[in-house]
């Protein structure tokens, strides 16, 4: 019966969220990418129903479980979402509560289109020194970079040998290499290892 009452509910209030301007309807949850990958009932069995979380938390109505009366608040006009999706969703996932310890911190989790990732960037990763300075914040903070990025992002630039696309040198670094080696080697070692070194240097040439 609940189930019931809430399903004509959630589309009597689709139908007439339908029905608005599209500027109006561009700001509720139903109009993101977010809302496609949120599980609601997966969050209300596990989340709301355990912690005892009321539907008025999140949205603009209340629901009565003893007679399942639905109350809808005058501000549901425009959207059905008390905050924003963003503030609700990182009160749990973004949070350093304790209480909110097993929801999942990764951006991936909600935002999984490129445009969507895109918006959410940090704004030193809009830097041009980006690409030469972030190991210094990877070394410490770098719990923070797998939030977005999987190990295999490391890997792809700072280990696979790729003489078409170059990433990091230019193609005729390795003929002069050794001068920078001598002016910074702290610079070499940011990505490489020593034996990377002695794997050229100490190698039997080619015949």
């Amino acid at each position: 019966m609940k189930k019931t009452v809430f399903l004509i509910l959630m589309v009597s209030l689709l139908v007439g969220l339908s029905s608005m301007p599209s500027g109006q309807l561009g700001r509720t949850a139903f109009a993101t990418e977010i809302s496609d990958h949120f599980d609601h009932d997966l969050h209300l069995a596990k989340v709301f129903k355990p912690n005892k979380v009321e539907c008025s938390h999140c949205h603009l109505f209340s629901l009565d479980a003893a007679s399942g009366k639905v109350t809808i608040e005058s501000q549901a006009k425009e959207t059905i979402l008390r905050l924003t999706t963003k503030q609700i969703c990182h009160e749990c996932h973004q949070s350093p509560e304790t209480k909110y310890v097993n929801a999942p911190k990764g951006c991936f989790t909600c935002h999984r289109g490129l445009e969507s990732l895109n918006l959410i960037m940090p704004l030193n990763h809009k830097n041009v020194t980006w690409k030469t300075s972030h190991s210094t914040v990877a070394r410490v903070q770098g719990d923070k970079c797998l939030d977005c990025h999987n190990p295999s992002s490391c890997t792809k630039c700072h280990f696979q040998r790729n003489d078409i696309q170059m990433r990091n040198h230019t193609r005729n670094f390795r003929f002069y290499h050794s001068i920078d080696a001598r002016l910074q080697p702290q610079k070499c070692t940011t990505c490489h290892a020593v034996n990377f070194c002695i794997s050229c240097h100490l190698a039997k040439p080619y015949k």
